[in-house]
């Protein structure tokens, strides 16, 4: 029976259980939109308000989110770089570096909690 399921499992196959989409920037005048920022906000499983306000911070800008797109009030071109920040700080276990990671509120703190190795850290938001 064990070499059945052997035979069944294929090898050397490691799928992640989270894909993070690419966000799509564009630029339209003095804006830069991203267009697919709902779906970025739901593969990296984050609240697109905290996303939002992470990048307005971070850019010194406004902006607002309209049917799934943000729109940020400046030209950027430094936004790729302000989203893999976020990740890297904010989605990424710092233990392991998958992406498998839920943020939880304990009292004042936020937990950066990995559902694949279980560490925790407290991050700031």
């Amino acid at each position: 029976m064990l070499d059945k399921v052997y035979e069944k499992i294929k090898k050397g196959e490691i799928k992640d259980r989270i894909n993070i989409i690419k966000p799509e920037i564009s630029s339209s005048g003095n804006k830069t939109i991203i267009s697919n920022f709902e779906q970025f906000c739901n593969s990296i499983r984050r609240d697109k308000k905290q996303v939002a306000k992470f990048l307005y911070k971070e850019l010194a800008t406004s902006g607002f989110v309209d049917r799934g797109r943000l729109i940020l009030q400046t030209r950027s071109p430094i936004l790729e770089d302000k989203i893999q920040k976020y990740l890297k700080n904010f989605v990424y276990c710092h233990e392991c570096g998958k992406p498998d990671t839920i943020l939880q509120k304990e009292g004042r703190f936020y937990i950066l909690k990995c559902e694949a190795c279980g560490a925790r850290r407290t991050i700031k938001l």
